[in-house]
């Protein structure tokens, strides 16, 4: 089926996410900086190396797992998987830090 790969991600890692924020959400807000900015520069550097990856040859996916939909040759699950696995990393630290480190 075309939609296990975002199924499951989606399914496993969207729970954590907005549970994260639930319980956490006034911290997370005023720590959107160190939240975010990793976020963005960790899934930008695993979507250049993954392209790099598939482009060679050495990573590739199966078309009956996935949407079709590519960010250049990266599937789109591949790019949300790299995104939200970076949030839930860069949540964790900022929830999980002593109080007086966060902002």
């Amino acid at each position: 089926m075309k939609t296990n790969y975002l199924f499951h991600l989606l399914g496993w890692m969207l729970p954590v996410v907005i549970l994260q924020w639930a319980i956490g959400w006034r911290i997370l807000a005023r720590n959107a900086r160190a939240v975010f900015l990793p976020v963005v520069v960790i899934g930008l550097y695993f979507v250049i190396a993954d392209a790099l990856a598939i482009a060679e040859g050495i990573w590739l996916f199966d078309a009956n797992q996935i949407l079709g939909i590519h960010v250049g040759v990266v599937p789109l699950e591949e790019v949300i998987f790299f995104f939200l696995t970076s949030l839930l990393v860069s949540q964790s630290l900022v929830l999980f830090l002593p109080e007086e480190l966060r902002a």
